[in-house]
């Protein structure tokens, strides 16, 4: 099991930069296609409709600015496409051509539309999607083309923090809460984690029921990974926080963990572990559903 086609997400907002090397440095590693792709607004038909007190001059002043800041976007894109390729010498090929299996491979795909629906119609055909976080995040929530990957793409995402990351997954910490949506992200991240150099197991002493940390020990060392337990108690704080402040104590460069047990709803309204990583994390994170 590996990752053949990466999907990098670039919205040219910040945060596109650290997309950009995270892709690229696991499609070195996995010697696979990555895809940068940029969704530009399709501003004609994306305006809200207009109450008949606007002027059509307002109206027009409105899409004049969603039309110079979705060129803004193309632009910067563009640079950092251009910047990495003749920094890093990449092997360019064109978005449509035919993948070479077992081969490192860029590609930019440029296209005007709706993101969650241009994204999630790429992402069903990539192993893995990569978000940069600033520009990802709407009132602490993740962005709808995350959440459309998240839920609806049938493969894992790969939310980076807008500092470069060195090392990806050198050091990789599990959230483990024997659930069903914990275990796919496992079995999702073992190409990540056959390539660290230290994997934890994070559980709270709280949980309760299914596999123990030290079965998912022995599992992942069926798979050539060596891993340890590493437990803790929950405190008054929010789960989120407290398994964040863990992975920071393990020094761990990656958090592996499932995304959104509970319904979107129920996480909007009373919070949740997804939420505050989402919102908080200062390390890549890498979910499943």
């Amino acid at each position: 099991m590996s990752y053949a086609a990466i999907l990098a997400v670039v919205d040219g907002a910040p945060g596109s930069e650290a997309a950009v090397e995270a892709a690229l440095q696991l499609g070195r590693a996995f010697k696979s296609r990555v895809e940068l792709l940029h969704v530009e607004a399709d501003v004609e038909n994306s305006l809200p409709v207009m109450g008949e007190g606007m002027s059509g001059a307002a109206v027009e002043q409105i899409m004049q600015t969603m039309r110079a800041e979705a060129e803004a976007r193309l632009a910067e894109a563009r640079r950092l496409f251009e910047q990495v390729r003749k920094s890093g010498k990449l092997p360019v090929v064109a978005p449509d051509s035919e993948p070479a299996a077992g081969k490192f491979e860029v590609c930019f795909r440029h296209v005007t539309g709706r993101a969650p629906e241009e994204v999630l119609h790429r992402a069903r055909v990539s192993d893995l999607t990569v978000f940069g976080r600033p520009g990802q995040e709407v009132d602490g929530g993740a962005s709808p083309a995350f959440e459309a990957a998240l839920f609806d793409s049938g493969a894992p995402v790969l939310l980076v923090p807008a500092a470069p990351v060195k090392e990806l997954g050198a050091t990789a910490a599990i959230a483990w809460d024997r659930s069903r949506e914990s275990a796919r992200a496992v079995h999702a991240a073992l190409p990540i984690l056959r390539g660290a150099k230290k994997v934890v197991i994070l559980t709270a002493r709280e949980t309760a029921g299914g596999a123990e940390p030290s079965e998912l020990v022995r599992y992942l060392a069926g798979h050539g990974i060596k891993a340890r337990t590493w437990a803790f108690t929950p405190g008054s704080g929010a789960l989120g926080q407290e398994i964040l402040a863990e992975a920071v104590k393990a020094e761990a460069g990656l958090l592996v963990m499932g995304g959104y047990g509970h319904s979107r709803l129920r996480e909007l309204v009373l919070g949740g572990v997804t939420r505050s990583v989402l919102s908080e994390a200062a390390i890549p994170v890498f979910m499943t559903h």
